[in-house]
């Protein structure tokens, strides 16, 4: 049985993997305990995510208020866009769905 930091792990390397596979650059950084940001580097633009994950079949939580004023305060620093990634995974760590985003500053 998968404990909450293995469904997070797997949800980051989803998240890391499509990242990668449309062109972007990724580092993951721990911001604080248990919370891991991504900063994806694009051509076009760059990104600071949050990723939450849960298992197939249960709802993904959203990101906190202290998660998502973290992520928009540091894409404001560096001039990147903030954003969500939500992601569903299977019993055995694989994607289960569609990632699905949320821009978090506008």
């Amino acid at each position: 049985m998968m404990t909450p930091a293995d469904i997070a792990e797997y949800g980051e390397k989803h998240v890391e993997a499509w990242l990668s596979g449309t062109g972007y650059h990724c580092h993951a950084t721990k911001t604080r305990h248990g919370v891991t940001d991504i900063e994806a580097l694009g051509e076009d633009e760059n990104l600071v995510v949050v990723v939450k994950a849960a298992l197939a079949g249960a709802d993904v939580p959203d990101a906190t208020t202290l998660e998502r004023g973290h992520a928009v305060a540091r894409a404001m620093t560096l001039g990147y866009d903030a954003w969500l990634a939500k992601v569903n995974v299977g019993s055995s760590g694989e994607l289960v769905g569609d990632i699905r985003w949320t821009q978090l500053n506008h």
